[in-house]
């Protein structure tokens, strides 16, 4: 109730700087699949187009939150989502590039996506249906590369800390932002496990 809202408010410069280029990256990747129809196969993998143009053809395009069990794709996916936030956070640590990278690679596989299904003439359904945990999942991903960044600007520019001092600082904030979203992950893991799918 302090320590999160305290570390986040510290971090906001950092936070605004990842939804931009979270936001600048979902453009491209929309951008890139409206020029070029094979951009999202790129991006999204042949299996996985070639298997939501497949569930588009039987009127079922969210079809791919349906088959797996409940319980393992809650586990799988908050796993994943904790992994994928952690690693943004500490590729933070390379001048912040590994954490601004993460940010790109996701932007554009959501815009890429996004664009996917609009001109399969499902953006409708697809974002009723993704948006139910995205919403979180997304948030949670901007502001952990955020704290990735908090870390890494931290480390170029300490103003009048030392280096050392600067670093142990923006690490401290980074990592308390980044601990605060694990209740974020597990709640867009149920949604997605429990929920997206009907």
């Amino acid at each position: 109730t302090e320590e999160v809202p305290l570390a986040i408010h510290a971090a906001r410069r950092d936070l605004q700087l990842s939804f931009a280029v979270f936001a600048v990256a979902a453009i491209i990747g929309a951008v890139c699949t409206a020029h070029d129809e094979t951009f999202p196969r790129l991006i999204l993998g042949d299996y996985y187009v070639d298997m939501t143009l497949d569930n588009i053809r039987q009127g079922r395009p969210m079809h791919v939150y349906a088959d797996s069990d409940s319980g393992l794709m809650f586990l799988q996916i908050t796993i994943n989502n904790i992994k994928v936030s952690l690693t943004a956070f500490v590729a933070g640590i390379v001048l912040s590039i590994g954490a601004i990278f993460m940010l790109l690679n996701n932007g554009i596989m959501v815009g890429a996506f996004q664009w996917f299904f609009h001109e399969q003439g499902v953006l409708r359904e697809s974002v009723l249906t993704i948006w139910v945990h995205g919403t979180l999942e997304i948030s949670a991903i901007i502001i952990a590369g955020g704290a990735g960044l908090c870390i890494g600007n931290a480390w170029l520019f300490p103003g009048t800390y030392t280096r050392g001092e600067s670093f142990r600082r923006g690490a401290s904030t980074g990592l308390k932002v980044v601990l605060g979203l694990v209740p974020v992950f597990i709640t867009a893991g149920f949604l997605e496990s429990f929920v997206t799918r009907h």
